[in-house]
């Protein structure tokens, strides 16, 4: 990408002016402060503190937990994506380390959201200079350039910022004065040579007319890296498709005189394991290959563990200051993304039942008709146009002096295009199609600060934002009709238009281009999204008839907000007519919600060492849900080396608008099915609940910062977060893993070598009326399964105890230079879960938690260390970053083992420890300006993940399989 796409103009929309009865009783009682009692000295600058909407000097002490990461910092982690400074750090859990296809997150190959405790990326509220955004894209905020600081509150603040902030709030706060330019290029790759991200950024500012501007800009391209780059790494896991292509049919039987008997046996195309290439050399075996009777296919070469992407990001902020008290803003930002999804030419789980029966005289079917003993069988031809005549039935008529015939056969197992036969021309060269999708998204923002009429040195704040995001994606498909249009071809007048579904190397039974083409759709859906806010606060000071604290002045500030949230989403007209092989129906939806809240927030020092700090928030939401979330707070510092604090308070999350009403939608998710070998992925549907409530939860938190010398901080939080009616939305996983557990307790557990049912067993059970009937298996063949509904409920609680612990030392070493010594640690003392009102309570801590999507892995200790030295005009880091281990409880497909030398059965995933060292010099003369250049590598000792019988071979959001990474940044300031 070498420029940004045009900007598009807003609509127009029309403002909420109504203000709640509340906030104006509120600002009515205190407009009686008499004047002289709300006095303040003037000339101390004040800020906003995230966390605390009371205007504050320099050096305030907040009752929650607060870590900042600097600008600095930032540079320190040597990456272009803040993703991978989000996945990093140390209270984070549940961003994944790469784009691997196994997240149970959809969006996950294209974007980096914070997990917050692993609480869910819905239960962390995302800000930009203190104002909500829309999505959760880390990467899509700001350009890195022009982020000041990162300010992270690890307690609950619904009661200052409303829903989602139950398990914190990160606040991207970016740089609004600068003077000059600022260029930048940043250059990385894995030293393997499979794998580059580079970023180039520009970061200007200046004074016009008394206008103070900022503007900044980055361009940044990154290419893909592929299963096929890591063989060692995805080998050691699901590496193959128990539906393979060729494919698997349901065959009928015969009795010993070639009588139909009404029954079918599934069996692999006979084309199966044939193939053009060496056998013996992986991923060239483009016809599969023969396990148990099933023909199997490789998918390795069709992913990838990192996308490719193209993203610009810019932007700008004026700031025209009329007075001391009184200014206004203006503030954009943009982001456009382009990203190139790699995935195979066609998804397991594809809509055979829509399809008709295979004739047997459809090019390319070797399912020759013989009887129960093997005799071949033959039919009359009476016409002598080579085509079996049929009875009134459709049966083929026999006559043991006519022609031979072939079966008509169903599909059990099938994919229409993989790697054998004539391939489509919407895919790519190396056979894959991509699902990428192109994405921008305007952020503009008007504030103004200004002095409270009616209240004397009090002081307000007004910003109107509108933001929107579009998404636009390319999504290749095939047409269930068209295909049944080909495989009920007239064989004799239109040969070339039929569809032949099996594998064959003979040229005059392959499928024509035109054929192939045809059934073939590329179709793009669309998605938008708008948020629309007006927020205003007003803070200052009281003081009725006078009165103060023993510690000094109450402290105020009073806060309404009126937001909207508006989304559409228009399907491919594949999907939207249910013709589509891969997909149900889908529909097309629009969701529109209206928010109103009012806030009051105290702070009361009670003594000149002790401040108790309140507030309440109360909102109100146009689709029927309603809040009211109080939170308490104290800071008490009985040495000038020693502050205590803690909170409480509630917190909650509003059921979104698509889990209240979003109509039948499905997509894939990969089920291992524990009561067969059937390991693929299945389709998965799931339709809104209208009932849901929101969720809620009790936060509780204390902390120490101690200061034992100079230059040494030492911070210890506790909290806990009590997490009630959690919104759950079953994964296929979740749904299979607790009907085998009825069954064990039905039937106890399964005898046989590999602990799963025979087919009579399993038949038994599918009778069962105790059976869960969401997980719908094909009626010819119970081990194939067809699709899985799901569906959302208020069901699950989750309790979640950790220590966060950080400790900063400056120092310095006579004339070796100045030193800035840090750690940085999470302990997970127990985060308990409970996935239905009915299930028992489950520890997720030290374990992969692969049973559940409502959990990722837990390691109970996570942590980073770092060293930084500077002398002059050098500089050098090293970092440490540590995950503890976890048990591994996830897939097996122990199947693989016949076929896969490097698969491996693990029982945990272990710790994993890397090393980042970078070194630096600054201030180089160059053109009449100054340059400075940093050179680094992250995972210095190359650790590569622990080898994982799952697909990808790693979990996603532990380990990362990029190995070693070199970089250079070079700066230049003219």
């Amino acid at each position: 990408m070498t420029c940004l796409p045009k900007i598009r103009r807003s609509p127009r929309y029309q403002l909420h002016l109504s203000v709640s009865a509340a906030l104006s009783a509120t600002l009515l009682l205190l407009a009686t402060v008499p004047q002289g009692a709300v006095a303040q000295d003037t000339s101390v600058d004040e800020i906003i503190v995230t966390g605390s909407f009371i205007r504050r000097t320099e050096g305030f002490k907040t009752s929650s937990p607060l870590t900042q990461v600097d600008a600095e910092e930032l540079a320190q982690f040597g990456t272009a994506s803040i993703g991978d400074v989000i996945s990093s750090l140390n209270f984070n859990n549940g961003t994944p380390t790469s784009d691997n296809i196994l997240a149970p997150q959809a969006s996950v190959a294209t974007s980096s959201s914070i997990n917050l405790r692993g609480l869910g990326t819905n239960a962390t509220l995302n800000l930009v200079d203190g104002l909500r955004v829309n999505g959760d894209n880390v990467n899509d905020f700001l350009p890195q350039i022009a982020i000041q600081r990162l300010d992270i509150v690890t307690d609950g603040a619904a009661a200052l910022y409303g829903t989602a902030a139950v398990a914190g709030v990160v606040n991207f706060v970016p740089i609004k004065s600068f003077d000059g330019v600022r260029l930048e290029g940043f250059f990385q790759g894995d030293d393997r040579k499979d794998y580059e991200d580079n970023q180039f950024s520009v970061l200007a500012g200046t004074e016009w007319r008394g206008w103070d501007l900022v503007g900044a800009l980055e361009i940044r391209n990154n290419g893909n890296l592929e299963f096929l780059d890591r063989p060692e790494q995805f080998t050691r896991g699901l590496s193959s498709s128990s539906t393979g292509g060729p494919g698997r049919f349901n065959v009928p039987t015969r009795n010993a005189n070639g009588v139909l008997t009404g029954r079918t046996s599934a069996k692999a195309d006979p084309g199966c394991g044939k193939t053009y290439e060496d056998p013996t050399q992986r991923f060239n075996n483009k016809a599969g290959f023969l396990v148990s009777g099933n023909c199997w296919l490789e998918i390795g070469e069709w992913h990838d563990y990192r996308t490719a992407q193209d993203t610009a990001t810019a932007f700008g902020n004026a700031r025209y200051e009329v007075s001391d008290d009184l200014s206004f803003s203006l503030q954009t930002s943009y982001f456009a993304r382009e990203n190139f999804v790699r995935r195979s030419p066609t998804s397991s789980g594809g809509n055979i039942a829509g399809l008709p029966v295979i004739r047997g005289e459809l090019p390319g079917n070797t399912f020759r008709a013989v009887t129960s003993t093997g005799q071949p069988l033959f039919a009359r031809d009476a016409d002598g146009n080579g085509i079996p005549d049929r009875d009134g039935n459709n049966r083929v008529i026999l006559d043991p002096a006519g022609i031979p015939f072939n079966e008509d056969v169903t599909f059990n197992r099938w994919r229409p295009i993989t790697k054998h036969g004539t391939l489509s021309s919407a895919l790519s060269p190396d056979g894959t199609r991509r699902d990428g999708n192109k994405l921008d998204g305007l952020r503009l923002v008007a504030s103004a600060e200004f002095p409270v009429p009616i209240l004397p040195d009090w002081q307000g704040t007004s910003a109107i934002t509108h933001q929107s995001s579009d998404s636009a994606g390319p999504e290749l498909n095939y047409s269930v009709s068209r295909l049944a249009e080909a495989l009920n071809c007239n064989v004799l007048t239109e040969r070339n238009r039929c569809f032949n579904p099996f594998y064959s190397s003979d040229p005059t039974t392959l499928n024509t281009q035109e054929i192939v083409d045809y059934v073939t759709i590329v179709e793009e859906s669309h998605s938008k999204s708008r948020l629309r806010t007006w927020d205003t606060v007003i803070s200052g000071t009281i003081e009725p008839g006078g009165f103060q604290l023993p510690g000094g002045t109450i402290a105020a500030a009073i806060g309404h907000q009126w937001r909207q949230t508006y989304s559409t989403y228009t399907p491919t007209a594949l999907l939207a007519n249910d013709d589509a092989f891969n997909g149900a129906r889908a529909y097309p939806t629009r969701y529109k919600r209206n928010v109103q809240s009012v806030f009051l927030e105290l702070s009361l020092p009670l003594l000149t060492n002790l401040e108790l700090q309140l507030a309440l928030r109360h909102e109100d939401y146009s689709t029927g849900q309603n809040s009211t979330d109080p939170k308490y707070g104290f800071v008490y510092s009985p040495l000038d080396t020693l502050t205590l604090r803690g909170s409480a308070g509630t917190s909650f999350i509003v059921p979104s608008d698509a889990a209240l009403t979003r109509p039948e939608s499905c997509g894939l998710q990969g089920l291992d099915d524990k009561f067969s070998n059937f390991s693929s992925f299945v389709q998965t549907c799931a339709t809104g609940n209208p009932l849901l409530r929101p969720e809620t939860a009790d936060t509780l938190s204390f902390g120490i910062t101690w200061e034992p010398l100079d230059n040494l901080v030492v911070d210890l939080d506790w909290s806990e977060v009590d997490f009630r009616d959690r919104i759950v939305s079953f994964t296929s996983a979740d749904i299979m893993t607790n009907d085998f557990a009825n069954y064990v307790a039905a039937f106890g557990q399964p005898t046989t070598a590999n602990g799963k049912p025979t087919p009579e067993q399993l038949a038994t059970w599918v009778a069962d009326p105790r059976s869960d009937k969401r997980i719908v298996r094909s009626k010819d063949d119970l081990s194939f399964l067809e699709r899985a509904y799901t569906s959302s409920t208020n069901a699950a609680s989750e309790f979640v105890r950790a220590a966060d612990m950080k400790l900063r030392y400056l120092f310095s070493v006579g004339n070796l230079g100045d030193f800035n010594a840090t750690a940085n640690a999470t302990y997970i003392d127990t985060h308990t879960v409970q996935l239905s009102q009915t299930s028992p309570m489950f520890e997720s801590v030290g374990k992969q938690n692969s049973i559940t999507g409502a959990v990722p892995p837990m390691p109970r200790w996570k942590g980073n260390a770092g060293l930084a030295w500077t002398r002059d005009n050098h500089g050098a880091r090293m970092t440490v970053r540590y995950t503890d281990g976890v048990t591994y409880d996830g897939p097996t497909y122990s199947i693989q083992a016949a076929w896969n030398p490097n698969w491996r059965l693990v029982d945990r995933i272990e710790a994993d420890t890397t090393v980042d060292l970078s070194y630096s010099y600054a201030n180089i003369p160059l053109f009449g300006g100054e340059s400075a250049i940093t050179v680094g590598s992250r995972n210095v000792f190359d650790r590569m993940p622990t080898g994982l019988p799952q697909l990808g071979g790693l979990e996603p959001y532990i380990s990362d399989p990029i190995g070693r990474m070199v970089y250079l940044r070079l700066t230049f300031t003219p």
